[in-house]
């Protein structure tokens, strides 16, 4: 044990002398992380500036405007306002970038509508010919094809609820008695629910997504300076010297996995406390982890065991500082990719789908999923962090081999 001490103390201040290193391991997932759920909060959560310019001035657009201020995700503006008089400045602002689109009530609306539902009320037909009234929309080019189609059918249900309620309006002022118009009671009523056994309210925040999936991308990232300071003792002749010793092998890597295994745990956690208590302060949802706090640590613990392994393996066969700096980053953010960190597996198209599940970050990140997001107990996990340990062990094999045989 006290080898094991001694040779645990010395990667430690190793790595602590390494400032460089020390950025890689806390710093870089840290931003990362922060930087992904700043720009996915809004992907999940879109917030989307509306400018209303109401030409019309009577009930119709004051009825648009009303249901577009009670939408979540929609921020609207009436054009007078700003002093957004026209069509063309309301064209314009849209194509600067300040609002993602633009909604024009021609003059005349509310008493066109009120003319063709008391003409529907009496069954009389329109003299003008005029069946409908175009209600122009501008898109900022910039805003994608099927956020554009969900607004659009956005406008389109608000508006026909509102021809239905002039409608009805009408029939019972001029007739006193209803239209057969109005759509027969459905049957069935649809219930939308979340499959996990925490019965969420609400969408899981991008945080929960995303610190975990980046906390152990970065966890992974642990394989460069281990594999720095393998080769670092290869070339000044350390570890020639430290085979000279009557001290087995397998006690100086078992030290130097250790030492990497509580920087991984540490890593873990100062993201955990940046997401915690950070997050809320940039206006995010601080990440909160509902499940048990064991699976948590088992799950880490395993992720840290086959990163430690991983570096150490490619410390032992890179032959230079160079391959090792390209290989280590390369092969991780190929990892990374297949794993559904960079882009969700289920996006994927069938072929990468199943070549997804022979990279490690995958079988952390699904345990992790397993966690936060299904509801998952700690025996749900296990069978993730095996692979991960097999991983790790099958990499520490190769890595004693090399230890033991290179010279």
């Amino acid at each position: 044990m006290g080898l094991l001490a001694a040779t645990l103390k010395k990667e430690l201040l190793l790595l602590i002398r390494d400032r460089v290193g020390l950025v890689l391991l806390f710093v870089m997932p840290a931003v990362l992380v922060t930087i992904v759920c700043l720009v996915q909060e809004k992907v999940l959560n879109p917030t989307t500036h509306v400018l209303v310019l109401d030409n019309d001035k009577n009930e119709i657009g004051k009825i648009i405007f009303k249901g577009l201020k009670a939408s979540d995700n929609i921020i609207a503006v009436n054009g007078k306002d700003i002093g957004c008089d026209t069509e063309a400045a309301a064209k314009s602002l849209v194509n600067k970038g300040q609002y993602q689109f633009s909604i024009i009530i021609p003059r005349g609306s509310t008493r066109f509508a009120f003319d063709k539902a008391r003409q529907f009320a009496l069954g009389q037909t329109d003299p003008s010919g005029t069946d409908s009234r175009q209600i122009t929309v501008y898109f900022d080019p910039s805003v994608q094809g099927g956020f554009r189609a969900a607004v659009l059918s956005s406008i389109s249900k608000v508006l026909l609820c509102l021809e239905y309620e002039i409608k009805l309006r009408q029939a019972l002022l001029l007739t006193d008695r209803l239209p057969d118009t109005s759509p027969p009671a459905p049957w069935f009523d649809i219930k939308e629910a979340w499959a996990t056994e925490f019965g969420f309210i609400k969408m899981p925040t991008s945080v929960q997504q995303n610190v975990p999936a980046w906390a152990l991308f970065g966890i992974f990232f642990i394989c460069v300076p281990i594999a720095g300071s393998m080769i670092q003792e290869r070339d000044n002749k350390t570890l020639a010297r430290l085979k000279t010793m009557p001290v087995p092998g397998f006690i100086f890597i078992f030290g130097k996995i250790a030492a990497y295994i509580c920087v991984c745990l540490i890593q873990f956690f100062f993201v955990f406390f940046i997401g915690k208590f950070v997050f809320p302060l940039l206006g995010l949802p601080a990440f909160v982890i509902e499940g048990p706090w064991l699976a948590v640590l088992i799950i880490i613990a395993a992720c840290a065991v086959a990163a430690a392994n991983y570096g150490l393996m490619l410390g032992q066969v890179a032959g230079s500082y160079e391959q090792a700096f390209v290989i280590g980053p390369t092969t991780i953010v190929i990892a990374a990719a297949l794993g559904g960190i960079i882009v969700p597996v289920y996006l994927m198209p069938e072929p990468m789908q199943f070549i997804s599940h022979l990279s490690p970050l995958a079988w952390a990140l699904d345990a992790f999923y397993d966690i936060l997001l299904r509801g998952k107990q700690i025996k749900d996990v296990l069978p993730e962090a095996g692979y991960l340990l097999v991983f790790g062990f099958a990499a520490s094999g190769i890595s004693h081999i090399s230890f033991k045989y290179k010279k």
